[in-house]
């Protein structure tokens, strides 16, 4: 009897751990999630203005140059440093086997236009006979071949020839535009291969410098107003530049996109290929930039209403919260680097990246790189 109390005691009391367990479990609310998000905030002018961006120097252009023929090097009148025009010779080659062949191509044309004009008397002298029936009209067949291939051959000699003199001026290298040489790669006397470098150019009368802006960033560079540049070596020097190219593509691992400056060499100082600097740049918003639209990235925006694409939306981040609500926008335009939107309001800050997942009231967290 003992035993039996206490085996309902046991079964009773296992009974009530299961239920607790259960019930537990049905009180248990399922964390919300919160998604990391990439952002961007509208018109943020501000975060222009304090943002520097590092780079360096880079010469307007610079070429490795070299001969388009083989041979050995004669004579190379320029050093690293020398300054040269466009058009200076830069290097010569040995031409005497390249002028050889011009003169052995002008042999073989000479002795086939000679043939050509004997085969053309000949010609002549049978189409006479053959109107008097001394000889075939065959015979007269046989001698217009003769003409014809001997005007071929004179035609294929001269494509030769014309060949044989663009090599003889290739002996000679001259500067494709003005600038200072930076490197030397071979010297008087060596062989060199077709166009393997002979020197370096550079030109340096303008400067570029490639600088990475901010995804978020980006879509201000049509209201660059201006761009100052300085370098660490040239202290208190400030040089205007302006924007010469912006990448169509952000990178994967710092989402910034390149940006290409270019500015004038300052007056009394000269920047080098290298030098380090940063730019500086001034935005200014025109008044009805709310109506001709800002542009976002392309996952910025979202329609979900497939019975309706042209609603379109894009999610705001609520400062305070850090909750997202959607915001309807007009798609203006469709560019390289995204969509230029109307609706948005400056300081608005916009999911740019996964917007289809998200969901009204949503909280999300800012990664680093968006600031």
């Amino acid at each position: 009897m003992n035993v039996l109390k206490l085996s309902t005691a046991l079964l009773c009391g296992t009974g009530l751990v299961f239920l607790s367990a259960c019930k537990e479990e049905e009180t248990t609310v399922a964390e919300p999630v919160v998604r990391p998000v990439l952002s961007m905030v509208v018109a943020d002018v501000e975060s222009v203005l304090k943002s520097t961006y590092p780079g360096r120097a880079i010469a307007f252009q610079e070429l490795n140059i070299g001969f388009e023929v083989p041979g050995k090097l004669f004579a190379r009148p320029v050093d690293v440093g020398s300054e040269v025009a466009a058009n200076d010779v830069l290097a010569i080659l040995d031409a005497k086997p390249y002028a050889a062949q011009v003169r052995a191509l002008e042999g073989q044309r000479a002795a086939l236009i000679a043939n050509l004009e004997n085969a053309k008397v000949e010609l002549t002298r049978r189409e006479a006979l053959l109107e008097n029936d001394f000889v075939s009209q065959a015979n007269v067949d046989d001698q217009i071949a003769v003409v014809r291939s001997t005007e071929a051959s004179i035609e294929a000699v001269e494509g030769s020839l014309d060949g044989a003199r663009l090599n003889l001026e290739y002996t000679t290298l001259h500067a494709p535009f003005s600038g200072q040489v930076s490197v030397t790669y071979v010297d008087n006397f060596q062989n060199v291969n077709a166009r393997q470098p002979v020197v370096r150019l550079l030109d340096t009368s303008r400067i570029k410098m490639e600088v990475a802006v901010p995804e978020n960033l980006i879509n201000l560079e049509p209201f660059v107003d201006s761009i100052e540049v300085e370098f660490a070596s040239l202290p208190g020097v400030k040089i205007p530049a302006q924007i010469a190219h912006v990448g169509h593509e952000a990178s994967t691992t710092t989402r910034t996109y390149p940006v290409t400056i270019i500015m004038d060499q300052p007056e009394g100082d000269h920047i080098q290929p290298g030098m380090a600097g940063y730019a500086t740049a001034k935005v200014q918003l025109p008044d009805n930039w709310a109506e001709t639209g800002i542009q976002v990235p392309a996952g910025a925006v979202f329609s979900p209403n497939k019975s309706a694409p042209d609603d379109t939306f894009v999610w705001v981040i609520d400062p305070d919260t850090l909750t997202v609500s959607s915001k309807p926008v007009e798609v203006r335009a469709f560019n390289d680097r995204g969509l230029l939107v109307d609706g948005l309001v400056q300081g608005d800050r916009v999911v740019t990246a996964g917007a289809n997942t998200l969901t009204a009231g949503q909280q999300v967290r800012l990664t680093e790189v968006e600031g």
